[in-house]
């Protein structure tokens, strides 16, 4: 069985899935090439193929914010995972060859010498329909900045410090991300910062696209760059962390990394679907994205510490089962008309 993966991919979003691919058929089998992706456009899908002694299978993962599909990917191949997949909002027509998938988070697949290979080694077999040759390098070196995925390991928390940093996103007349999003964070923090046990520190941080609603100023902090390695150990002490469904409602990398840190995780309902649901009470505590409501759920795990440990439990149990890499890609590929015996000790739980 060998693996080539599409050379005009975002490894910057992708590298959790390749990483997934390198564990799956093991990394010699997997390796990067332009000939069975021809007339397909760059964009925010993952394409690989598996060539089981010349029978081609072609798979597709999408990890685009919002619900459509990429109408050509989709025709092109044979099965398409989808990161967030929603019965109501992705076309119908397009549900037969969809499979849900969790959402991942960025991870460092290379080294800075081997981001350098692989950046300049793609760059040439997707020179063809490359058209901005300084984004598509970035890519490999923004992956080359994330922490590798050992660093993603539940660890014993803090009994009274909550950490949450998060992006102050744009917001505007297409997208109403202060009415979501924005909002939500900003209860969970002046929820946190209202119950004196608690030691909070955090806050929101501009994008690109600076937002000066007047609602959020007061909890923006002066910080243009936090190492990704200080953010997770922050993280990983923190009592519990908060989620919501992020820009355009759309599953983020904070749920995938809480998951994978075995995270007590509040959060407002989710939007989009995933391989199995986030059970309340059991994988995870979901409230309204009201202050009062969420200031009442924080301070039932901060006083139950029997509860949050199950939710930390079945956190990382639903990462190892449905999220991680590896389970990702036997998610997509674990099919009937495949007999995938690669590695015995790999068996889709």
């Amino acid at each position: 069985m060998r693996v080539y993966i599409d050379p005009q991919t975002d490894t910057d979003y992708t590298a959790f899935y390749i990483k997934g691919l390198y564990d799956r058929f093991r990394k010699a089998n997997v390796s990067f090439s332009g000939q069975y992706f021809t007339g397909l456009k760059p964009n925010r899908t993952l394409k690989f193929i598996l060539d089981d002694n010349g029978v081609i299978y072609k798979y597709v993962i999408d990890w685009g914010d919002d619900p459509s599909v990429a109408e050509a990917d989709y025709a092109w191949c044979d099965y398409y995972g989808k990161i967030n997949f929603n019965t109501k909002h992705t076309q119908p027509a397009y549900h037969p060859k969809i499979i849900s998938l969790a959402p991942g988070f960025g991870i460092k697949l290379w080294s800075h010498s081997g981001s350098a290979y692989y950046g300049l080694s793609n760059l040439f077999k997707a020179r063809r329909d490359v058209s901005n040759v300084k984004k598509f390098l970035s890519n490999y070196y923004k992956q080359a900045k994330q922490l590798p995925l050992n660093a993603y390991k539940p660890l014993k928390t803090s009994t009274n410090y909550v950490y949450s940093l998060n992006t102050l996103w744009n917001s505007d007349e297409w997208i109403n991300n202060d009415a979501t999003v924005n909002r939500y964070r900003a209860n969970f923090m002046k929820a946190c910062k209202s119950i004196p046990a608690l030691q909070f520190e955090g806050g929101f941080v501009y994008s690109q696209i600076k937002n000066t609603n007047p609602e959020f100023q007061t909890l923006v902090i002066d910080a243009d760059w936090i190492p990704k390695s200080t953010y997770i150990n922050k993280i990983k002490a923190s009592v519990l962390v908060f989620n919501t469904p992020a820009w355009a409602l759309c599953h983020g990398w904070k749920l995938g990394e809480y998951l994978a840190l075995g995270k007590a995780i509040i959060s407002t309902p989710l939007s989009n679907e995933l391989p199995a649901p986030l059970e309340h009470g059991k994988h995870i505590h979901i409230v309204s994205g009201e202050e009062a409501a969420i200031r009442e759920a924080i301070t039932l795990l901060f006083n139950n510490p029997d509860y949050r440990a199950v939710l930390e439990k079945n956190a990382y149990d639903y990462y190892c089962e449905y999220v991680s890499p590896i389970q990702s890609i036997k998610l997509l590929t674990q099919t009937d008309h495949i007999n995938l015996v690669v590695d015995s000790s790999y068996t889709l739980k």
